[in-house]
């Protein structure tokens, strides 16, 4: 006899809670979702739309959202993850997994699973270690904590990919953090590379030197342009992440100066170029990136 699949609530309908309701719902799972948006009229038509196009019930509260689900999955904002976990736990019963999708650090993971398991539930951290789009949920994500080698089976066995990475919670949102310091580190060092190589009219000869040194990277091939086009893409969130890059290295008593500056660089572009997102290849690269820079 086949294992039943399991119910599904999503918490957080805006980019990662569509692309999972809808590859969850397909793999034969009920889910239902909801968003905090959905209580104000002027935001509740956009998410309702999101949610049919998913497959997803839209559920009439949290509790209601949660009501029939086994597994739960947090995806909003840094900001708010920690208030979704309290939510949570207040109407959470015992046996539930949740969750938590969200690029937060370590010490908010730990807050959160002490919450959510002080109420009688299970947390589970999730890393997620690359954009979701376009790659849905076969992103790679590491998970910790005690329910997370039994769980990442029966993800996986769903078509998604994750791997335990600790019984303890924390270590997976460390490796995401400590990683993240060197990807979105280098998109901010390229971009304020190029905005000042611009400036004084040397951007092909810096180009031509970097490719001459890092050989076989994309210097000569348009790297830029793609590292340029995450930033005006994905900025606001990925500077919310680098915030709770330096939250942690502030909390081991190391400089979070460097993690402070990369955020605001990346929050800075992106406010910046909102307008620029049309413009950018299939790649997710700004082909004319030194005509929007200029």
């Amino acid at each position: 006899m086949s294992t039943p699949a399991p119910g599904i609530a999503i918490i957080g309908v805006g980019e990662v809670g569509p692309i999972f309701a809808q590859a969850l719902g397909e793999r034969g799972c009920a889910v239902a979702v909801y968003d905090i948006k959905l209580e104000d009229s002027a935001t509740a038509g956009a998410i309702r739309d999101k949610a049919a196009r998913a497959g997803a019930r839209v559920a009439d509260s949290l509790q209601d959202c949660l009501s029939q689900a086994d597994w739960i999955f947090s995806a909003v904002t840094a900001s708010q993850a920690g208030a979704v976990a309290r939510a949570a736990a207040r109407v959470m019963r015992p046996g539930q997994i949740f969750i938590d999708l969200n690029s937060v650090s370590p010490r908010v993971k730990q807050e959160n699973g002490a919450l959510v398991e002080a109420a009688g539930g299970d947390y589970v951290e999730s890393a997620v270690m690359a954009p979701v789009p376009p790659q849905g949920v076969q992103v790679p994500m590491l998970l910790g904590g005690r329910r997370a080698r039994a769980l990442s089976e029966a993800l996986n066995a769903l078509g998604l990919r994750t791997q335990a990475v600790a019984d303890e919670v924390g270590l997976a949102s460390a490796i995401k953090l400590c990683r993240s310091i060197m990807i979105k580190g280098h998109e901010a060092l390229c971009l304020q590379s190029m905005q000042a190589a611009l400036h004084f009219g040397v951007d092909g000869r810096v180009l031509a030197s970097l490719a001459a040194t890092f050989p076989g990277v994309g210097w000569d091939k348009g790297y830029e342009a793609y590292l340029i086009g995450r930033v005006a893409e994905h900025g606001q969130r990925r500077s919310e992440e680098m915030r709770e890059a330096a939250a942690m290295l502030d909390e081991l008593g190391l400089d979070a100066g460097l993690a402070s500056a990369i955020a605001d660089v990346q929050q800075g572009f992106a406010q910046r170029g909102r307008g620029w997102l049309h413009a950018l290849d299939e790649k997710g690269g700004l082909p004319d990136w030194r005509t929007l820079l200029a």
